[in-house]
């Protein structure tokens, strides 16, 4: 099931419909350098396949949930993981009080993982069933292989996706474009927000995206999220002053 991508970064898909769209569904999985120390980020739903590749691999450490919807597959990880730290943002924590998270999010702090930054999209909604929803995600950037991690702030299905996700998304968005979809264009209000945390991510050093729904986009990322979320937040989207620059211990 793990497919490499770069020295220490795997992903790993799994199917899986959002009110009977086959949209897919992606884990990806970075070993810290000089370590055998696994990080899952949105885990999927675990196998006796899968936790053998993974063992093959390293020792699964730490176990994310990278927003407040990524969560449906993280007590099945803990299970087959039991020494592994569980983290998710901590909104989670309220939505899900049956959840047991070790440790909290916080992108204002230092990363807790060499080589791995972290950045909140603050702002940044989805359109559900009860309403627009915050969606309270991380994003990250492996440095070592100049790879940008999000889940549900950009979609990116090609013509691998099955028929009726590819004429949607070509309606909504998300299809051949690494972008947001409608459903995030309507619940958005506060785009200063997002627009202040998008720069501070286009601030780091990445080509490759690997997003949770849709083909891993290999080359071109930074310019494709740039214009993206240029025209999502109908601004340009520079350095700005008020963007948190990296911290010095944290570049690439």
């Amino acid at each position: 099931m793990l497919r490499r991508l770069a020295d220490h970064l795997w992903v790993a898909e799994q199917p899986q419909t959002y009110f009977g769209l086959s949209i897919g569904t992606r884990m990806t999985v970075i070993r810290l350098e000089n370590s055998n120390r696994l990080v899952i980020l949105s885990p999927i739903q675990p196998t006796p396949e899968l936790e053998i590749e993974l063992a093959a691999i390293g020792v699964v450490t730490d176990i994310v949930a990278p927003n407040a919807f990524h969560h449906l597959h993280l007590q099945a990880f803990q299970q087959r993981f039991p020494q592994a730290i569980s983290w998710g943002p901590p909104f989670l924590r309220q939505k899900c009080p049956h959840l047991e998270l070790d440790r909290l999010l916080n992108a204002e702090e230092p990363s807790p993982w060499p080589g791995l930054l972290l950045c909140s999209l603050s702002g940044l909604h989805t359109l559900g069933p009860t309403g627009p929803s915050p969606l309270h995600e991380v994003a990250f950037c492996h440095t070592p292989s100049r790879t940008l991690v999000l889940t549900d702030s950009a979609f990116h299905f090609d013509a691998s996706a099955p028929w009726l996700t590819r004429w949607l998304t070509r309606i909504g968005g998300g299809y051949a474009r690494l972008e947001p979809t409608i459903l995030e264009r309507l619940a958005t209000s506060d785009r200063t927000s997002l627009r202040r945390a998008m720069q501070a991510v286009l601030q780091w050093d990445f080509d490759r995206v690997i997003v949770a729904h849709g083909a891993v986009v290999e080359t071109g990322g930074k310019e494709r999220l740039t214009k993206a979320y240029a025209a999502f937040l109908g601004s340009d989207l520079g350095p700005c002053a008020g963007a948190p620059p990296i911290p010095k211990d944290h570049q690439p």
